[in-house]
C-alpha cells in the first residue's frame, strides 16, 4: 500500500484494536511509522470526534492514553460525558471514585463535576458513599452497589441497623428454643438423640425466617449465620461447626425461666435467716451444723 492509499484512521484503529488496554501516544508513534505526525493528529481528533476512541489521562506528567471505545454509547453525549460514563461503567458494582474519575479523564475539577451532575440528573449514574468515608464513588443507576460499600444487609444510611438485628436474634432464638423443647420432649429419655434433634442448619433457619416475613429485605444464609453468630455471643445459642463441607447448625442454649430461679432462691434457708451475717464455715454458727440446712437439703 502506497503513503497516498494509507487511510490514518483505519491505520490507528488497528493498532488500538491490538491493545485492548489502549497504547500511549509515544508508543502509538512508533506503531504507525507511516505516519506523519500531522495525519495522526487528524486521525486521533477525527476518531474522537466520531467517538470511535477515546482518551484517558496518565496523571499529572500531561500524558494521555488512547484506546477503542467499548462501552454503552449515549445518545446525545459530550465526548466529555461519553467519557466519564465509560469509566463508570468500566467499574461495574464496586462504582469508581470521583478521584480516579479526574486523574483518569483528564477533565478539570469544575468541568468533571459539571459532567457528573449532567449525568446524574439524566438518571444514568449515581454516586455512592461507602461506609466509613464521606467519599463518594459512582456507578451505573441500574446497578446494585457491591456490600463492601455498603456495609452489607445491616447497614441502612452508613449505620448499623442494631433494632433489625435484635429483632431477627429473637426470631432465631424463638425458633431454636420451640426446636430444643420439641426435640426433648419428644426423647425424654434419650439424651443424646434429643440433643441431636435439637440442633438446626443455617438453611432452615434462613427459610423459617423467610416463611414468618419478618425481614424487609431477601436474606441470604450468610446473613443468617451472622445473626446466629450474634445469638452465640449473647449466650442464647451454641454452634456446632460443620464438617466435611456440611453447614454448621445451632441450638438454643438451656434457659432458667427467672420466676422459677427467684422461687428455688426462696426455698434456701440461708434467704430468711436473720444470723446469716454471722455464719461462716468452721464457726459456731456455721452451715456444716445448721439444722435448718440439713433438713433443705
Amino acid at each position: 500500500m502506497t503513503a497516498e492509499e494509507v487511510n490514518p484512521e483505519e491505520v490507528v484503529k488497528q493498532v488500538l484494536e491490538k491493545f485492548k488496554a489502549g497504547v500511549s501516544n509515544d508508543d502509538l508513534i512508533l506503531l504507525t511509522p507511516n505516519l506523519d505526525q500531522t495525519s495522526r493528529g487528524n486521525a486521533i481528533n477525527n476518531l474522537l470526534a466520531l467517538g470511535k476512541i477515546e482518551m484517558l489521562s496518565q496523571g499529572g506528567g500531561g500524558g494521555f492514553t488512547l484506546r477503542l471505545c467499548t462501552g454503552t454509547k449515549i445518545t446525545g453525549a459530550t465526548p466529555e460525558e461519553q467519557l466519564v460514563y465509560s469509566l463508570i461503567e468500566e467499574a461495574g458494582n464496586m462504582g469508581i471514585w470521583i478521584r480516579d474519575i479526574r486523574d483518569k479523564s483528564g477533565l478539570a475539577q469544575t468541568q468533571m463535576r459539571r459532567v457528573l451532575k449532567m449525568l446524574e440528573q439524566k438518571k444514568i449514574v449515581k454516586s455512592v458513599k461507602a461506609v466509613g468515608t464521606t467519599k463518594k464513588c459512582y456507578m451505573l443507576s441500574d446497578l446494585e452497589a457491591d456490600s463492601s460499600l455498603t456495609g452489607g444487609t445491616f447497614f441502612s444510611d452508613q449505620q448499623l441497623d442494631t433494632q433489625f438485628i435484635q429483632t431477627l436474634v429473637q426470631v432465631c432464638v424463638q425458633m431454636l428454643l420451640t426446636k430444643r423443647k420439641s426435640a426433648e420432649a419428644n426423647n425424654p429419655t434419650d439424651f443424646f438423640t434429643a440433643r441431636e434433634n435439637s440442633f438446626v442448619k443455617v438453611s432452615e433457619v434462613n427459610n423459617y425466617i423467610k416463611r414468618a416475613g419478618v425481614s424487609r429485605i431477601p436474606l441470604v444464609e450468610s446473613d443468617v449465620e451472622s445473626i446466629l453468630e450474634v445469638a452465640v455471643l449473647d449466650g442464647k445459642a451454641e454452634k456446632r461447626p460443620g464438617f466435611l463441607g456440611q453447614e454448621a447448625s445451632y441450638r438454643a442454649t438451656r434457659v432458667v425461666n427467672s420466676r422459677t430461679m427467684t422461687n428455688l432462691m426462696n426455698t434456701v434457708p440461708c434467704m430468711h435467716c436473720p444470723l446469716i451475717n454471722e455464719c461462716n464455715i468452721g464457726h459456731v454458727i456455721s452451715p456444716e451444723n445448721c439444722e435448718h440446712m440439713n433438713s433443705w437439703c
